[in-house]
C-alpha cells in the first residue's frame, strides 16, 4: 500500500512536469518575412552589451549573468528564435562608448534621454524605474528638487545614470556628489555621511536587501522615471521593430515572474506556491501512510508478540505526540504565512496609494497611464486639480489644517468622478483624474461636479478650492505627455483667472475665524476707523493712506486666527512660552497680507503695529519714525479703544484716565507728536 502511495505522487508529479514543458513548446511565430530575412543576413552579428553592477537590473552572480535584463534576453531569444551574444562591460562609460561607435548592437537596459537619442532607437520601455530620494528615517520634512536645489544639504547620485543629464538641465542649481555605485551612496546616507541620495528605486531596494540596512526610507517619489528600454544603433531600425515584437509576445506572467524573482518586495507569500501545496500534500499522504502501515503492523503482531506489546504500544504514543507536535508546528507555520501574506498585502496598498487621502499615487497613475495607452481606451481625458489656499492654510492654522483641506478636497474630487476613473495625488496639492472613453460633456460634467462640491462645502475653516484645467486625446498620433501638457496649462489659465476671487473667500475665511475666536469685533474695527482716519485727515494724508488706514484698523490682528484659542481667551497670567505665541502674531499677520494683492499696502502696518516708540515693542524692536506711520497710529486708537470699552476680562475706563494713560505713554510706547494730536482731537 505504502509504495502504491509513492508510485501515484510520482506520477503526479511527472504529469505536471510534462504539461508545462508542452506548454513551453507551444509559441506562435509572428515575424513579418522582411524581419525574418533581415535576421538571417545578420545571423550572428547582433551583439548586445550588459554592465556587471547594476542590481537587480543585471549583474554577475557568482560569475554568471543574471538579473531583470538576463531574463528578459533569455525569453527573448525563445520567443524570436535567435542567438543574441551578450558582451560584458564592467564599464558603463565603455559600454556607452562602444554602442554609439557601433562597436556593438545596442545596450540591454537603458534610459532613453534627448542626448542618447541622437544614437540609439528605443524599443518600449520594459522596466518602469521610478527615481525617489531616500533619507535616513529621521527625517521628517518631504522634499523635493526644488527644495534640494535651495538647500544646503549634501546630496548624492550614482556615476552614470541618467537622472544626472536631467538635473544638470532642470536643476541647474542643485548640487550634488557622484558615487560609484548604489550601495556605496546607500550606506553613506545609511551611516551619516550623507544627507540624501537621488536613486532609482529599483537600485535602492536592490541596495536595502542586499546590505540589510534598516534605517532608511522612501522620503518622497519624483516626476523622473528611469523606465529602461533595449538601446539599439540608429541604422538597424529592423532591429528595433524585431526586439518591439519580441516584448510584446512576452505573457504577463513571464513578466510578473520575473519581477517576483528580482524584487524581494513583490513575491508571492507562501500560500499562493503550488510547490508548497503539493510538498504539503505529499507530506500528509506519507504521514498518512505511515500511520496506517504502523497500525496494521501492530494489530497483526499483537496475538503473536503478546510480549512486545507494550515496547508497541510506547512506540505508538511516542509518534502520536509527534504526530501533534507536528500539527502545532503546522498551525503556526500558517499562522506566520498569513501575517507574512497581510503585511505584504500592506506593503502593495501603500506603494499604489496616498497615505494621507488613501488616493492612488504617482505610481500607479504612473502604470495606469501606460496601460491605457491603447487605441481602446480614445477618446482619453486627463484633468488636473491644483487646490488653492494650501500654503497659507499651513502658513496661519498649521500642517494639520492643511492636512484636513487636502483630505476634504480629495473626498470631492473622488465624489465626483465615476467607479471607472482613476483619481490619484501627484503632488503636495495636485491632483490628476484619468478618464478612458469619455465625450467632452462627461468631463466638462465631472469639472461642473467638482466646482459644485467645493461650493456647497463649508468653511472648516477654509472652505475647499481647486483650479480645474483638461484636455482630451482623441487619436494616437497625439502624445500622452502632450495631453498632460495641455491640461496643465489650462488649469493654471483658469488658476491665474480665478486668483482674485479665491484670495477673496480665503481671506473672508480668516476673518470670520478672527472675529469668532478673538475679541476684535466688527464695533470695535468701525471705532478704531473713525478715529484712524479722522487722525490722518488732521495729518492731510492722501487717499490711499487714509484708505490703508481703514483696512489696518480692521485687519491689524489678523494673524491672531492663528494662535490657539486656549491662550486668547486665557483670564489669568500668560506663561512665558503664551506669550511669546501672541507676539508671533504680527508675522503671521504680515505673511498672509503680503500674499494677497488687495492687502500688500498694509501688510508693513500688520508687522509693526505693535513696536514702541522707544524701540520695547515687538516683533523687530523698531523705533521713533522706523515705525510706519499707519502702525504709529493704529497702536495709539488700539489702545484707547481698548482701555474705554468692556471686554469681558475688564471693565470699561473713563475716557479721561485712559487719555490720562495715553499721555502718560507719551515718548515710550506712543509717537509723542501724534499723542498730542490725538489729545487735541478727542479730549473733549
Amino acid at each position: 500500500m505504502l509504495w502504491l502511495l509513492v508510485l501515484i505522487i510520482v506520477a503526479m508529479t511527472v504529469v505536471v512536469g510534462c504539461k508545462t514543458e508542452t506548454a513551453r513548446e507551444e509559441q506562435t511565430y509572428f515575424l513579418t518575412d522582411e524581419e525574418v530575412t533581415w535576421l538571417k543576413e545578420h545571423d550572428g552579428e547582433i551583439t548586445i552589451g550588459y554592465t556587471t553592477d547594476y542590481p537587480p537590473v543585471e549583474f554577475l552572480d557568482n560569475g554568471k549573468y543574471v538579473g531583470f535584463s538576463a531574463d528578459y534576453f533569455k525569453i527573448l531569444e525563445e520567443k524570436l528564435k535567435i542567438d543574441i551574444k551578450m558582451i560584458q562591460y564592467d564599464n558603463w562609460s565603455q559600454l556607452i562608448e562602444d554602442a554609439k561607435s557601433k562597436k556593438i548592437s545596442g545596450i540591454t537596459a537603458a534610459t532613453k534621454t534627448e542626448d542618447r537619442s541622437r544614437y540609439f532607437n528605443f524599443t518600449v520601455p520594459y522596466i518602469l524605474n521610478p527615481n525617489v530620494i531616500i533619507t535616513r528615517e529621521n527625517f521628517s520634512e518631504e522634499l523635493s528638487f526644488e527644495k534640494l536645489a535651495n538647500s544646503s544639504m549634501d546630496i548624492l547620485v550614482v556615476a552614470d545614470y541618467a537622472i544626472i543629464e536631467y538635473l544638470d538641465e532642470h536643476y541647474p542649481k542643485l548640487e550634488y556628489r557622484e558615487v560609484p555605485s548604489a550601495s556605496d551612496g546607500m550606506r553613506m546616507v545609511s551611516f551619516g555621511e550623507a544627507d540624501a541620495i537621488i536613486i532609482e528605486v529599483m537600485s535602492a531596494a536592490a541596495s536595502i536587501d542586499r546590505d540589510n540596512i534598516s534605517n532608511l526610507i522612501v522620503n518622497s517619489e519624483t516626476a523622473y522615471e528611469s523606465n529602461l528600454s533595449i538601446a539599439t544603433r540608429s541604422d538597424w531600425p529592423m532591429l528595433n521593430q524585431v526586439f518591439n515584437k519580441g516584448l510584446a509576445q512576452i505573457a504577463d506572467d513571464e513578466k510578473r515572474a520575473i519581477r517576483m524573482k528580482w524584487l524581494p518586495m513583490e513575491r508571492k507569500g507562501l500560500l499562493e506556491n503550488r510547490y508548497f501545496w503539493i510538498g504539503l500534500v505529499s507530506v500528509i499522504l506519507l504521514l498518512s501512510g505511515l500511520i496506517i502501515a504502523v497500525t496494521y503492523w501492530n494489530q497483526a503482531l499483537k496475538k503473536a508478540v503478546d510480549e512486545k506489546t507494550e515496547a508497541l504500544e510506547k512506540s505508538k504514543d511516542e509518534l502520536m505526540q509527534k504526530n501533534k507536535q507536528l500539527k502545532v508546528t503546522e498551525e503556526k507555520l500558517l499562522e506566520e504565512i498569513d501575517v507574512r501574506k497581510r503585511s505584504e498585502e500592506r506593503i502593495t496598498y501603500k506603494s499604489y496609494h496616498d497615505e494621507l487621502t488613501g488616493l492612488f499615487n504617482r505610481a500607479y497613475y504612473n502604470e495606469q497611464l501606460i496601460a491605457r495607452d491603447i487605441e481602446s481606451e480614445l477618446p482619453l481625458s486627463i484633468i488636473l486639480a491644483d487646490l488653492n489656499g494650501l500654503k497659507i492654510t499651513n502658513d496661519t492654522l498649521g500642517h494639520d489644517e492643511g492636512d484636513k483641506l487636502l483630505i476634504k478636497i480629495a473626498g470631492i474630487i473622488e465624489a465626483s468622478c465615476g467607479m471607472q476613473d482613476i483619481v490619484a495625488r501627484i503632488g503636495g496639492d495636485e491632483f490628476v483624474i484619468l478618464l478612458s472613453n469619455s465625450s467632452e460633456d462627461e468631463v466638462q460634467a465631472v469639472c461642473a461636479a467638482i466646482k459644485e462640491g467645493c461650493r456647497r462645502s463649508q468653511r472648516n475653516p477654509i472652505k475647499p478650492s481647486v483650479a480645474l484645467g483638461y484636455a482630451t486625446r482623441h487619436d494616437m498620433g497625439q502624445s500622452l505627455g502632450s495631453i498632460f501638457k495641455k491640461a496643465e496649462d489650462n488649469m493654471y489659465e483658469n488658476k491665474m483667472y480665478e486668483s482674485e476671487s479665491t484670495h477673496t473667500s480665503i481671506l473672508e475665511s480668516l476673518k470670520t475665524m478672527m472675529r469668532e475666536t478673538t475679541f476684535e469685533t466688527a464695533e470695535h474695527s468701525r471705532r478704531m476707523e473713525t478715529m484712524a482716519v479722522k487722525m490722518g485727515e488732521a495729518l492731510n494724508l492722501d487717499g490711499q493712506c487714509l484708505n490703508a488706514l481703514s483696512s489696518l484698523a480692521d485687519l491689524h490682528d489678523l494673524g491672531k486666527v492663528a494662535i490657539p484659542d486656549e491662550i486668547l481667551s486665557k483670564n489669568g497670567k500668560l506663561t512665558e512660552g503664551e506669550w511669546e505665541k501672541i507676539k508671533r502674531h504680527p508675522d503671521i499677520g504680515f505673511k498672509i497680507a503680503s500674499s494677497s494683492p488687495k492687502l500688500n499696502q498694509i501688510a508693513e502696518g500688520i508687522l509693526a503695529h505693535h513696536e514702541h516708540w522707544d524701540g520695547s515693542g515687538y516683533p523687530h524692536g523698531l523705533k521713533a519714525e522706523e515705525i510706519p506711520l499707519i502702525s504709529r497710529i493704529i497702536s495709539i486708537v488700539d489702545a484707547y479703544d481698548v482701555m474705554t470699552n468692556e471686554r469681558p476680562y475688564k471693565e470699561a475706563m473713563d475716557k479721561s484716565v485712559a487719555i490720562a494713560e495715553i499721555k502718560r505713554c507719551s515718548g515710550t510706547q506712543f509717537d509723542p507728536n501724534l499723542v498730542t494730536l490725538f489729545v487735541k482731537l478727542f479730549e473733549t
